[in-house]
């Protein structure tokens, strides 16, 4: 047989190698990283649990000095990895370009170490140190998003990634939140069921708690909460991909889809605008919003002026968890004290609306603005006009807080009976008996006496009800019909890819209109002179299915075995906390520090499937459904 061999063989074999490794720049160490990923396993766990027990435990001298030696020998394994891959890269350019950051941080912990030392600085050591703990958490935050393209290229179900990446946030929430630290001192040690009740509220962004979250967690345990709450708000895979924009000034194909099915975006081109505007309004927002509230906090309800630290950490964290549609605040109650102010009713639901309204809802008037307005029409029409997607959330979220707000102003303005404004869950005391537990404070309007109070009132509960979760009255004492008639609002919640719960309100419209055409005998239903497909019709009515399912399902056995020994709860409050969880809100009539071990368990998988969903769920169970090749006979059956 002939020889294909040449004098240049070789070359013309390495000539065909490069195009390869120019689409994957680690096509070279492609041999050596099995070795290198079992190295850095190690290296990353002795990082993260180093860092863990110095900053989370109360340790020695000795101690400290035996984990500043362990994160010293973790960085420098850190900082290795990365020039190792240079080195036994061929096309070495092409690593450089990929992992830019990684020898970036390491030249500027080089530089700074060398300038603190040449500068003769007080304590440098104690700089070095705190230079290498900044260095570690920096390099271990880019292997994440290192790690998110990874999984991106392994085509598993979006679902499946989207599902993951809300666990991962709570059992990592749930640790932080068991470290010493995080609990304030001489408040009791945080059980598990509570770090993780607390984790999972602020990763689903619920808000619902068992313990005060102003004096229970030190300032380290509620930076943990507004950390969870600001990455459950927006997502973990968003925050990757926007490091990965940052970073590397584009995503891959597949990276690019995945998000784009997690957007519901139509254009793929459009994916990585989207995820930056997502990001600027987001910072914008809550940074608008965090300076409004900063004069909140003097107040005369609180007896006295706060000082200048803790006016801008309050101001943040309620921003930060208004526009996330947590509904977690540093009072223990609520927003009750300051229910006059106009930051209250005006600022609080603002921020509760754009971050309810969906991101794709923000984006679209964005751009119509920009293309519609400023270009004086001559852009295309498909950016000069709100799209159906919008016209669905924007009409159905005004109709629920106009109409919500009128109905519970007139169902708290006329109760129908004097003992309307009990506080129904309670603990039963054995000596007082329950009828006298279950009276007290049943002789005040809780929404105030004046119409004013009342409107005001009905207007933030209303705007509140659908996934905020905060609260200017008290919500154990609201009328039977109000509490009934926010059920339902939280039930419906925000708008599909917002910060918020629910079923939608995207989903409500779409049912809405689905029944009209069926009640006029219309094959396919039509809404603003756009006609809707039959099979998301039959996506809508699924979501309202299966969640009505759930709820009930869950709100009995919450009411049969869910609460603590002498707990005295109806069955229309355990509904309310149910479909608080679900609609990941936050409201409570007061039942939810009354639950057993079980009761809080069955909570926090509610809130973990009121926040991704229950159609994702499944999907990430059971895969994309199979196409079948075949069909069956057809058959009538009676309906009426």
């Amino acid at each position: 047989m002939a020889s294909a061999r040449g004098p240049h063989s070789g070359e013309t074999l390495l000539t065909r190698e490069r195009p390869s490794l120019l689409r994957n720049p680690e096509g070279a160490v492609r041999r050596a990283r099995p070795y290198i990923v079992t190295v850095m396993v190690p290296v990353v766990v002795l990082a993260v649990g180093s860092l863990a027990i110095e900053y989370g435990f109360q340790v020695s001298a000795e101690t400290k000095r035996v984990l500043h030696a362990v994160e010293a020998a973790a960085l420098a394994g850190l900082l290795l990895e990365p020039l190792l891959g240079l080195l036994l890269a061929r096309e070495r350019a092409e690593v450089l370009r990929s992992r830019w950051f990684h020898f970036a941080l390491a030249g500027a912990y080089a530089a700074t170490v060398g300038l603190l030392y040449a500068a003769k600085v007080t304590d440098a050591a104690v700089w070095v140190r705190r230079a290498a703990q900044v260095a570690i958490v920096l390099s271990l935050v880019v292997r994440l998003v290192e790690l998110n393209q990874f999984l991106a290229t392994l085509r598993l179900p979006p679902a499946l990634l989207f599902v993951g990446s809300f666990l991962t946030l709570i059992v990592v929430g749930t640790g932080l939140l068991l470290l010493p630290v995080a609990t304030a001192p001489g408040e009791p040690a945080t059980s598990f069921t509570d770090a993780l009740f607390t984790a999972t509220s602020g990763v689903c962004v619920t808000g619902l708690v068992v313990v005060d979250t102003g004096t229970h967690w030190a300032p380290l345990g509620r930076y943990v909460i507004l950390a969870l709450i600001q990455l459950g708000g927006l997502g973990l895979m968003t925050f990757g991909s926007v490091f990965a924009l940052l970073l590397w000034r584009g995503m891959r194909v597949r990276e690019s889809v995945m998000m784009q099915e997690v957007l519901t975006h139509d254009l793929l081109s459009e994916v990585g605008r989207i995820i930056v505007f997502i990001l600027i309004t987001t910072v914008c927002v809550e940074a608008a919003g965090a300076v409004l509230l900063a004069g909140l906090w003097d107040h005369t309800a609180q007896g006295a002026a706060v000082a200048l630290s803790d006016r801008i950490q309050y101001s943040v964290f309620h921003s930060i968890s208004a526009f996330c549609n947590a509904g977690f605040s540093l009072y223990a109650d609520n927003l009750m004290s300051y229910r006059s102010t106009w930051q209250v009713n005006l600022v609080f639901p603002l921020l509760i609306i754009s971050g309810g309204i969906g991101f794709m809802v923000l984006y679209n008037g964005a751009r119509l603005m920009r293309y519609g307005l400023l270009s004086w029409g001559q852009a295309l029409l498909a950016k000069r006009r709100l799209t159906l997607h919008s016209k669905f959330a924007l009409v159905t979220t005004a109709v629920l807080l106009v109409g919500g707000t009128g109905l519970v102003f007139v169902l708290e303005t006329f109760p129908g009976r004097e003992d309307a404004w009990r506080a129904t869950a309670t603990t039963v005391d054995a000596a007082a008996g329950p009828e006298e537990a279950a009276a007290a404070g049943a002789e005040a309007p809780p929404m105030g006496r004046t119409w004013t109070e009342r409107l005001s009132g009905a207007w933030f509960l209303a705007t509140t009800a659908r996934t905020a979760g905060y609260n200017t009255t008290d919500t154990s004492r609201l009328a039977p019909p109000t509490k009934f008639l926010t059920v339902v609002l939280m039930f419906i919640g925000a708008s599909p890819g917002s910060t918020g719960g629910g079923i939608k309100t995207v989903t409500v419209a779409v049912i809405v209109c689905g029944i009209w055409s069926s009640l006029r005998g219309r094959q396919e239903p039509q809404a603003f002179r756009r006609r809707l497909e039959r099979g998301i019709v039959e996506r809508a009515l699924t979501v309202m299915a299966v969640g009505v399912v759930w709820v009930a399902t869950v709100s009995m056995i919450l009411s049969a075995w869910g609460f603590a020994e002498g707990a005295r709860c109806p069955f229309l409050d355990v509904l309310f906390e149910t479909t608080s969880a679900f609609g990941t809100v936050g409201l409570s009539t007061g039942a939810t520090p009354l639950l057993n071990t079980f009761g809080r368990i069955l909570i926090v998988v509610t809130m973990f499937i009121g926040r991704v969903g229950p159609l994702t769920l499944f999907v990430a169970m059971h895969g994309r459904a199979q196409r079948l090749h075949y069909t069956y006979a057809t058959e009538n059956v009676a309906i009426l």
